[in-house]
């Protein structure tokens, strides 16, 4: 990203989560229904049936069909992969995320010429924290993509912790394919806890800065930072297009 951008600044390191705050987000799986109040901002519970209805088939669309593995979205065998560094609370990576995502699985996932990886940090706050965990948890069902869209969408303000557990269930309710029984089971798993650490470690190791950040490694040379000067669909798929080396 250009540096005149006004980014989030993301503190890696040994100041990464010196005190690591445990969060059990405790799924209410007994009840169907949305009496529960949905926390701050717009979100799923706010929104209304009908509107969620239409968004869970929207991201239902967007991601069918495609193979998902983990954190990895597409085709095992595509010969570069876009690895994304994101937090469910940021309003740059739920920009990028309603906006030029579905062209880039349009035109670079689903003709195979790329996969793509979501890592997903969780340097914001509380509700980063805890989005993540139930993220990390619907990633061990192979529905991690779909959760974290479904969050984007439904972005509240930050830190005014409207990511509640009445919140994360709908959400998780409302992912396509996405067993709620098996989620409440995964969450805090260490399992679940490995996949956040492993995001942690890369953007340590690759010196990712702020959020969202996108590397694009081909075979299995070292991921090249991607650079782009905004997150409109032109600007990705152009600088996609010059990191593979056609144009």
């Amino acid at each position: 990203m250009s540096t005149e951008r006004n980014r989030r600044l993301l503190l890696l390191g040994g100041a990464i989560l010196a005190a690591v705050v445990v969060v059990v987000v405790a799924i209410v799986i007994s009840q169907g229904g949305s009496d529960d109040d949905g926390g701050g901002g717009g979100g799923p519970t706010a929104s209304g049936g009908g509107a969620q209805q239409s968004q869970s088939a929207e991201v239902e669309e967007l991601f069918g069909g495609i193979p998902q593995q983990g954190v990895t979205l597409g085709e095992p065998d595509a010969p570069a992969t876009l690895i994304e560094f994101a937090d469910l609370q940021c309003p740059f990576c739920a920009q990028y995320t309603t906006g030029a995502l579905p062209t880039v699985i349009q035109d670079y996932v689903r003709t195979s010429r790329l996969k793509m990886q979501l890592r997903l940090l969780r340097f914001i706050g509380p509700d980063s924290e805890r989005g993540a965990e139930v993220a990390a948890a619907a990633t061990l069902q192979d529905r991690g993509w779909q959760f974290s869209d479904l969050f984007f969408r439904n972005q509240g303000q930050e830190n005014s912790g409207y990511a509640t557990d009445a919140f994360l269930e709908q959400l998780a309710r409302e992912t396509p394919g996405l067993d709620v029984n098996q989620l409440e089971s995964d969450l805090n798993s260490p399992a679940a806890e490995r996949l956040i650490r492993q995001a942690e470690r890369q953007a340590n190791q690759l010196g990712v800065s702020g959020t969202p950040t996108f590397f694009i490694q081909q075979g299995n040379g070292a991921p090249e930072q991607l650079e782009l000067s905004s997150l409109d669909a032109d600007s990705v798929t152009a600088a996609i297009d010059s990191a593979l080396g056609e144009q």
